[in-house]
């Protein structure tokens, strides 16, 4: 990721429409929310049945695992970028999944039940970031109350739509026309819920945060491991989502002290939706 080398305060009447660096969209962008919202979808993170409680663990154990899928894989997309959009090169690679044979990378896993457990960290920033005309980290784990800085790499213009799956508002907006800009958002990561993000300019650019309002969750290494640490004596649901590939939801039992290790399988409990596909580049591939 390059860096970004200065921040961008956005004022209402930016052309692209924005969202300053204290309010979301809905209050400093009244008219770009409604345009921009969509219909609400199933959100994958549920609604808590009660606030999170941070306590000392005693005798935790680390739960560790691999996340599979067997079936097709859904094709890599190369975009020939058009003329009139510069600043990314002549082509890009949509890569669609991460993976080491059938065990897959970029995918998010989460215990879905738990409510009290170790604290969550100090360090309260996210980073999403434009990048050769793609949005990385694609799929990103994250926990409120934090702030999530969306920044650019690109010498090129992006229009960075945050939409709320469950309610399909628009949350926020991110406007970039060069590379090393950042923009702040610092009431977006508010409570649990499930973010896409869209570039309008380059539709096939989208990424996904899950936010928690606790510290149990990982995202996958490409060869499809994952370990969430210091989890409580107890018997939990763990679940984990990749946009293409679906859901996967399994019951583990944490022993005090014991590791234990878990192997989950995408695809079994509920197929991707359309809507969680790559858009289809403006000119394909030849």
């Amino acid at each position: 990721m390059k860096q970004w080398l200065s921040v961008v305060v956005l004022l209402s009447g930016v052309a692209l429409g924005g969202c300053s660096t204290d309010k979301k969209a809905d209050a400093a962008q009244p008219a770009a929310r409604r345009s921009g919202s969509v219909a609400a979808r199933p959100s994958v993170v549920e609604t808590p049945a009660g606030p999170y409680q941070a306590a000392s663990v005693t005798n935790g154990s680390r739960l560790t695992g691999t996340i599979d899928f067997e079936g097709t894989i859904p094709p890599d997309s190369i975009v020939n970028i058009p003329a009139d959009l510069p600043g990314c090169g002549a082509t890009v690679t949509a890569r669609s999944v991460e993976r080491s044979g059938t065990r897959i990378g970029g995918v998010a896993v989460w215990i879905s039940d738990i409510r009290t457990g170790k604290p969550l960290p100090l360090e309260r920033r996210f980073e999403l970031s434009n990048d050769e005309c793609l949005l990385t980290p694609k799929v990103q784990a994250v926990f409120a109350p934090a702030t999530l800085n969306v920044g650019s790499g690109d010498a090129a213009m992006h229009e960075n739509h945050i939409v709320n799956v469950g309610t399909g508002e628009l949350e926020g907006i991110a406007p970039f026309n060069d590379n090393g800009e950042v923009v702040p958002f610092d009431r977006l990561l508010t409570k649990p819920s499930q973010l896409e993000i869209n570039c309008k300019v380059h539709p096939w650019a989208k990424a996904w945060i899950l936010v928690f309002d606790h510290p149990y969750f990982a995202v996958t290494e490409r060869s499809g491991t994952f370990a969430i640490d210091n989890v409580p004596p107890g018997t939990y649901r763990v679940k984990a989502w990749h946009p293409q590939l679906g859901i996967a939801e399994q019951s583990v039992t944490i022993a005090a002290g014991s590791p234990a290790t878990l192997a989950l399988k995408l695809g079994s409990a509920e197929p991707a939706s359309a809507a969680d596909t790559v858009a289809a580049p403006p000119t394909p591939a030849t």
